[in-house]
């Protein structure tokens, strides 16, 4: 559901406008959770008359800034520069470390806030890496035992050692234990992380090996024959003209036989890099099979595609190859308009024609196929 046009204004300012900085600040939202349930229990610590009220107002208040700083270091952008973007591991350490002076403070009553601390590490290994998540437990419970050497020594009438590192021997290792499954819950979501992403690598490996020639880059013949025949049908429905032109590749057993297959290779791929970046969007050109390419043309009449492919045969006809410097490419083509009604078998065939046309005429020009009902006449039209 879209948000009315009045609260756009209030939801860029308070999240950002750009991802990921508004997943980032409402996963740092998120956490206002547990900051309201730790208030809770200070405030009715200070009803029961368990705490006093300024050391409760104090602890708010530190919460308070820690999670204001954090909000406003991730709104701002600025903890993109770092490798854990909403903070989670200072974020989590300093809301335990709140949790402990809190724990200092509550009495017979400080357990319960082991349960708070139970809930930011739980939180924080959805975010964190395995050994972070292990040494968030460890750091807590050296405060926890820091805390508790403290009062026993400070007040060992009101903390007496028994109780007091009872009381830490129960939480330290219930915390550590948890810590220990939250390590485990990392591990295998980093498992599953890195799985998802060699499939999705793979997927996009064999969708690569499915639509496009290895050895060029550019389309193979099934994607260009699909694509050519959309094409087709689209002319059909909107009368605009469109142009295939087989391009073959001059002389080119004897490059192999001269310079070597390595050499043949190199000059495939040399004629589909010269050649794609002076083509529109919306032309599309594919390895049709050896040295054959086959370069479709919407929305250009025989002309304006002659005209094209002229230019492309300068491109290719200047190239030099620093590995193979006396190596000189060249190529012949034969354009064909499509006809309403017309195949595109027959409309590949017309151009194949034409190809042969210009290697009669000696090779390394272009060549306009004659049209359906003049297919025995002469080429309409040849440029050398």
């Amino acid at each position: 559901m879209k948000s009315p046009s009045w609260q756009t204004p209030l939801i860029d300012w308070a999240l950002g406008q750009k991802q990921p900085t508004r997943r980032y600040v409402l996963l740092v939202l998120a956490t206002l959770q547990l900051y309201a349930v730790t208030i809770g229990i200070l405030l009715h610590s200070v009803h029961l008359g368990l705490l006093d009220r300024h050391v409760a107002h104090w602890l708010i208040l530190c919460g308070a800034i820690t999670f204001l700083t954090v909000l406003a270091l991730v709104r701002s952008g600025w903890s993109l520069r770092l490798k854990d973007p909403i903070l989670a591991f200072p974020h989590a350490l300093a809301s335990n470390a709140i949790c402990v002076l809190a724990f200092m403070q509550l009495g017979d009553h400080r357990s319960n806030v082991l349960i708070i601390i139970c809930q930011t590490i739980v939180a924080a290994m959805f975010r964190l890496k395995p050994a972070r998540v292990l040494l968030l437990g460890a750091l807590t419970v050296g405060m926890l035992a820091v805390a508790t050497i403290a009062l026993t020594w400070h007040d060992p009438i009101h903390y007496p050692v028994t109780k007091s590192w009872a009381i830490l021997a129960v939480g330290g290792s219930t915390l550590l234990m948890l810590s220990l499954v939250g390590k485990w819950i990392s591990d295998i979501g980093v498992k599953l992380g890195r799985q998802t992403r060699e499939l999705t690598e793979a997927v996009r490996t064999v969708e690569q090996m499915a639509t496009t020639d290895m050895l060029t880059g550019l389309l193979n013949r099934r994607v260009i024959t699909d694509l050519a025949e959309a094409e087709l049908k689209l002319m059909e429905r909107t009368g605009a003209p469109m142009c295939v032109a087989l391009i073959d590749l001059d002389h080119f057993k004897d490059i192999n036989d001269r310079f070597g297959h390595h050499a043949g290779d190199t000059a495939l791929r040399g004629f589909a890099q010269s050649t794609t970046p002076q083509l529109r969007q919306v032309d599309k050109l594919a390895r049709w099979g050896g040295e054959e390419f086959l370069l479709m043309l919407p929305q250009l009449n025989q002309h304006e595609a002659l005209t094209a492919l002229e230019r492309l045969r300068q491109t290719v006809e200047a190239l030099v190859f620093k590995d193979h410097a006396l190596m000189q490419l060249t190529f012949s083509v034969g354009i064909a308009q499509a006809q309403p009604g017309e195949s595109l078998e027959h409309l590949v065939d017309r151009a194949d024609q034409a190809v042969y046309e210009a290697k009669r005429q000696g090779r390394n020009r272009c060549v306009l196929a004659a049209s359906p009902s003049a297919s025995a006449e002469p080429m309409a039209e040849t440029l050398a």
